[in-house]
């Protein structure tokens, strides 16, 4: 379990673990089985997370993934229990339903978003990432638990339930070939140049001290900015110069004060008319002492207008800046249509399906991470796209900057701390594709739940008879 999530994501090791567990605590009393598997799964997912998640002064914060793991045990539990009142093949549905249903609990309350989803596991695994395209990331979850829970099955008694392995294994094969299918069927035809710029290092003290400079000296801190400012712009130009169409910023490129946003923006708009570009920029923008400051998204279209301006909405809580909507929005341009979210935004699926509903062929996602934090995060991003049909640029300061395709190819990355010229070029799909998930991924959890509710009735129904015969 460790090796399958947070920083490893080890695709073989995300399908073995579920069927050690459920072999484990074969022989256990399921109090006993509760209380193992328990310790087992909080410690498995700490150190699976440990020192991913921001540094916050809030008490046991950092214990978060042990007692999300802690849950995880629950399923393995509730499928040995099931497994003794029934040995029905439905009974088998009881791991991969609750194990996906706490995955979903994730996506619709986990106010810090999908951190710890299993089925991010097979980002290697293109064939089964397809599945993404299908049933979402959470779907995945489910058939790896479910493969899991069917080995089990079949292991009690092999000799009658041959069939069913070989049935089993055939459909799984078939979900891998549709899979690398469907990786070969449509191929990119029209592409357009983009590079993505950052020019900082988020440990670097110089950059530290632009955060506590904005209250100690404000004249001191709008030279600096400028001065950033102007490093920014040149490098943008540079990159105007080299051909690309899209230049695309890091999430907080630039620290500025409100009093310098309009004059920052005019720059910009001044080199998207002059190079004939669309430029997505996120500054960090300090704003009165009483209000959360902004960390806001911009697309400029060549004309120089601000085409879409988008505020983050994930984790402002923690980092006290101004709350998004959640309503995503598009500028349709000569390359396809695009949209933009920042940085922690993608880690909230339920929001970011509206890429899906609107068709936005290229995703953007500026981010700022930190090393033991990469490249899970941009991974994260890559399925997003997946699940809608999106391509996705990810401009990441402090991680992994990537450009993958619809079916989550990677066409160029970047390492943060593999170089110090922190530019990424590469060429973009301009055309996405409408994916079944995009269309029917919101009814999965309501099918999930209906088929553990049946599973269960029809279970409990089968035992009362048992008793009455008896």
């Amino acid at each position: 379990m460790v090796l399958s999530n947070g920083k490893f994501l080890i695709a073989p090791a995300a399908w073995i673990f579920p069927v050690l567990f459920l072999f484990a605590i074969k022989d256990m009393s399921w109090k006993l089985a509760w209380i193992s598997l328990s310790l087992v799964t909080a410690l498995s997912n700490q150190l699976s997370f440990h020192k991913m998640l921001p540094e916050l002064p809030i008490p046991m914060f950092e214990f978060i993934p042990a007692a999300a793991g802690f849950l995880y045990a629950i399923p393995f539990v509730w499928q040995k229990i099931y497994f003794s009142k029934a040995r029905s093949f439905l009974a088998t549905f009881i791991l991969p339903c609750t194990y996906s249903l706490l995955d979903f609990t994730n996506v619709y309350f986990n106010p810090y978003g999908t951190f710890g989803v299993l089925g991010y596991s097979q980002h290697d695994m293109l064939p089964i990432a397809q599945f993404a395209s299908f049933i979402g990331v959470t779907g995945i979850t489910f058939l790896i638990t479910w493969v899991a829970s069917i080995i089990y099955w079949v292991s009690l008694d092999f000799t009658k339930r041959r069939r069913v392995a070989i049935i089993s294994v055939t459909a799984l094969a078939l979900i891998v070939t549709l899979g690398g299918l469907r990786m070969y069927i449509h191929q990119h035809e029209e592409t357009v140049a983009v590079s993505g710029i950052h020019t900082v290092d988020r440990t670097d003290s110089d950059v530290l001290e632009i955060f506590t400079l904005h209250k100690k000296d404000m004249s001191d801190f709008v030279e600096k900015a400028e001065e950033r400012m102007d490093g920014l712009l040149e490098l943008t130009v540079a990159e105007a110069k080299s051909g690309a169409k899209i230049i695309h910023h890091s999430e907080g490129v630039i620290v500025i004060d409100e009093s310098q946003t309009s004059m920052y923006l005019d720059k910009l708009k001044k080199v998207a008319r002059k190079y004939q570009v669309y430029i997505l920029t996120v500054p960090y923008i300090f704003t009165a002492e009483e209000e959360p400051n902004e960390n806001v998204l911009y697309i400029i279209n060549p004309e120089g207008d601000v085409a879409l301006e988008h505020y983050k909405y994930g984790g402002n809580a923690v980092e006290n800046t101004v709350m998004g909507n959640k309503e995503l929005t598009t500028v349709d341009t000569e390359y396809g249509r695009l949209s933009g979210i920042i940085c922690w935004d993608k880690d909230f699926p339920a929001v970011v399906d509206q890429i899906g509903e609107l068709k936005v062929d290229i995703l953007f996602i500026p981010s700022a991470d930190w090393r033991e934090l990469s490249p899970y995060h941009t991974i994260v991003g890559n399925f997003r796209g997946i699940e809608n049909g999106a391509n996705v640029v990810t401009q990441t300061v402090n991680g992994m900057s990537m450009i993958t395709d619809y079916k989550g190819q990677v066409l160029t990355k970047m390492d943060h701390f593999s170089t110090d010229h922190w530019v990424m070029r590469g060429h973009v799909p301009t055309e996405g594709v409408t994916t079944f998930y995009s269309l029917f991924g919101k009814y999965l959890v309501g099918c999930i739940i209906l088929i553990l509710a049946l599973t269960i009735v029809y279970i409990h129904r089968l035992e009362r008879r048992k008793k009455l015969n008896h």
